[in-house]
């Protein structure tokens, strides 16, 4: 089993312009259906490019990549299609068995210097949140070879990931002292260290920015209702997928710091309401 994973900022200070939410995570898939899912995925992509063509959630983020490798009309296709692939990789992913995982956190200064410089710490905390969900998912699943597939990290800094893996591996526990219900992952059979992979040449991990995309529109309208997209619609077609469907969500599947209780307490209402309560 692989968890695909990555993360995203998020801005929910009024008139500030450094991001003060960190939302990571993704999708934990067996090697057998992870074969069958990327077919599919790369079959939906067929329909309008080539079926290795990158793509993520933002497709304006890949003009770069495919300008430079001499590939525009192939952007201009996905870029006028752009809800239509989006539409068609969903379903395709709808068919298949995986577990979305994430986790939130959020910094709760207003200084941009300050929020800077936590960032790092942020990052491992919601690392490590999201972690120890996948370990449970791995353990109750009796999962083989569980190993952790991240996107190339900001900054081509892979400290705070590699710190906490290690400490999850290593002795069962956070860096900060905090215990993984799972035990530690080396007895669970998980790889030594966590793998780093360049996200527009790897297709699980398009799909995983194409959850985060998603999520990350839902969490944005479950805190401010007139922020809508494509997002919120699309979950819903793989909202079952997330581990604890369908009441405990919350929790389970998204796990939001404690001192956001506002925060988690609009996300569980609203993914009841849109995904649950039909």
């Amino acid at each position: 089993m692989r968890w695909f994973a990555e993360d995203s900022d998020l801005k929910m200070i009024e008139d500030h312009n450094f991001p003060n939410v960190i939302l990571f995570g993704g999708f934990a898939i067996s090697y057998e259906e992870e074969r069958a899912l990327k077919a599919d995925i790369e079959a939906a992509k067929g329909r309008f490019v080539h079926p290795r063509s990158p793509i993520k959630w933002n497709f304006k983020d890949l003009r770069g990549k495919y300008r430079q490798q001499n590939h525009e009309e192939a952007y201009r296709a996905l870029l006028e299609n752009m809800f239509e692939v989006r539409k068609a990789i969903f379903e395709a992913a709808s068919k298949h068995y995986f577990c979305i995982i994430f986790s939130l956190v959020r910094g709760y200064s207003s200084d941009k210097q300050v929020l800077r410089e936590a960032k790092s710490d942020l990052a491992r905390y919601v690392f490590t949140n999201s972690l120890m969900r996948f370990a449970l998912h791995a353990q109750e699943c009796k999962a083989n070879k569980p190993e952790i597939i991240l996107d190339w990290p900001d900054g081509n800094d892979p400290k705070p990931y590699d710190i906490e893996y290690a400490s999850a591996y290593n002795f069962g526990k956070t860096k900060d002292g905090v215990s993984y219900h799972s035990g530690p992952l080396s007895e669970l059979g998980f790889s030594d260290s966590p793998a780093y992979c360049r996200m527009p040449h790897n297709t699980m991990l398009q799909f995983a920015d194409m959850v985060l995309g998603a999520t990350r529109e839902f969490v944005c309208h479950s805190i401010d209702e007139s922020k809508t997209g494509q997002g919120i619609e699309l979950l819903g077609t793989i909202a079952n997928k997330f581990r604890g469907y369908p009441n405990n969500v919350v929790g389970r599947g998204i796990s939001v710091n404690g001192r956001a209780d506002d925060i988690k307490r609009s996300i569980t209402t609203k993914f009841q309401e849109l995904y649950v309560d039909l």
